[in-house]
């Protein structure tokens, strides 16, 4: 295989992130999208200066021959059926974050990938991001030492209107509790998860308290402390929410902030979807020496790294980053921060 061929399910929202990394990459040949809505689908591939093919029906989709590889970009309730169906199909299937909506549907999907030989992984773009790679880096070479604390922050700010255009049914489903098992703590959280659990390690159990809102998705104020596995080193999270507090960012009014501490020094990594604060995106703090690295910072960064990751996994018949073990054990920790407010007490992560 010289050149992947790729389909593109799902023509929403978060298309517009995912779908330039693709584009930018000289080995991958976007064949075809997949959109419910025909009319959707048209339109981006004339924003992006495509001529796939245009399908409304996923099955349909599914027995195209040209096509090897899927990338989901689709209502979290339909990822299990449409992951299962598209290995099954002989296809590579990256699948937007979250894997799934309970463990049950993540153990069929690890069945799946079982008995296909097929790449399959989540598509984590926080992974990826320049800044957080960078920590990683810093982090491995021993500049702080080992780390017994990673605290990471996450304001939801207002003032302005998210700067990408948002589909008008983008929020329909993530606000029905019946198909949605779960707030920012679950969706954005995974992003955090995530990160934490690839800079220091798995997680081997977690203490959680989440506050209900009228909105379903705010989730705020909320914190979680997960302690990592075989180590002396906790994870801290918090979710607030500033709504008259206007965030600079060229995406969603969400902000972040990073620390790892260490023996001998400390990590922040400034920003990520926001750019709420003036200062480089990593610095590195030992006593009186700081180091600050201007790597680059834009949040589509890491959506095009994720990109890459996936068509060169394809080629170099690499193993992906985040494989269905990885995706398990994030899933079972965000589902697990709201068993753990609800019935007050901590929860152990299933490590099987």
């Amino acid at each position: 295989m010289s050149k992947v061929k790729l389909a593109v399910v799902g023509c929403g929202t978060i298309s517009r992130l995912n779908v330039p990394g693709y584009l930018e990459h000289p080995d991958c040949e976007i064949v075809a999208l997949c959109d419910p809505v025909y009319e959707r689908a048209e339109s981006k591939a004339q924003e992006w200066n495509i001529q796939p093919k245009i399908y409304t029906d996923y099955g349909d989709l599914l027995k195209d021959p040209d096509i090897d590889a899927i990338e989901l970009l689709t209502p979290t309730h339909l990822h299990a059926a449409q992951i299962i169906s598209g290995l099954e199909n002989g296809k590579h299937v990256s699948c937007q974050k979250p894997l799934a909506t309970s463990i049950e549907e993540a153990l069929l999907i690890e069945k799946a990938v079982h008995e296909n030989d097929r790449i399959f992984r989540v598509t984590e773009n926080f992974l990826y991001y320049p800044p957080i790679v960078k920590a990683k880096e810093l982090l491995e070479s021993g500049a702080i030492g080992k780390p017994g604390l990673v605290r990471i922050r996450t304001i939801r700010g207002g003032g302005a209107a998210p700067k990408i255009q948002v589909e008008n049914d983008a929020y329909i489903w993530r606000r029905d509790a019946a198909l949605n098992p779960g707030g920012m703590l679950y969706d954005d959280g995974w992003h955090k998860y995530s990160t934490a659990i690839s800079w220091v390690g798995d997680v081997e159990k977690l203490t959680s308290m989440v506050t209900h809102n009228n909105d379903y998705l705010d989730d705020t104020p909320s914190a979680v402390v997960m302690k990592v596995k075989d180590k002396d080193c906790l994870i801290t999270l918090d979710y607030s929410n500033a709504p008259d507090m206007p965030i600079p960012t060229k995406y969603y009014p969400l902000d972040e902030f990073f620390e790892i501490i260490g023996e001998r020094g400390t990590i922040w990594v400034t920003r990520c979807t926001g750019e709420l604060l003036d200062m480089a995106p990593v610095i590195l703090v030992k006593g009186d020496d700081t180091m600050t690295y201007d790597v680059p910072s834009d949040w589509i960064e890491g959506f095009k790294g994720a990109s890459k990751n996936f068509i060169d996994g394809i080629l170099q018949k690499s193993a992906p980053d985040m494989n269905i073990d990885f995706s398990k054990q994030v899933l079972e920790v965000a589902l697990s921060v709201y068993k753990s407010s609800e019935e007050e007490r901590t929860i152990h992560i299933n490590q099987n």
